[in-house]
């Protein structure tokens, strides 16, 4: 879950760069100021929501990640256990 909390510092940044950049672009440039002008207001709600669900499924799977690897772990500890044990049973 570390990494979970990591990606949030970077997701935070990186919103808050767009928000500046479109701001930035909305004042000082035309074409762009028209793009925005022209869009409608929910749209800038469903790019949010595609957003959010991208950064979502990535912590999702960053997460499923780390317990599949928490997982093999276990097993290759139960695993080298049987072995040590076998081991132990051919030197007696």
């Amino acid at each position: 879950m570390k990494g979970v909390g990591y990606m949030k510092g970077y997701a935070a940044l990186f919103f808050g760069v767009i928000l500046i950049t479109a701001f930035v672009l909305k004042e000082y440039t035309g074409p762009v100021a028209a793009l925005f002008n022209a869009t409608p207001w929910w749209m800038y709600f469903v790019l949010g929501g595609i957003i959010l669900s991208g950064y979502r499924s990535y912590t999702a799977f960053y997460v499923d990640r780390e317990e599949e690897l928490k997982l093999i772990e276990e097993e290759g500890r139960v695993y080298m256990e049987r072995i040590a044990e076998r081991r132990a049973k051919i030197e007696n």
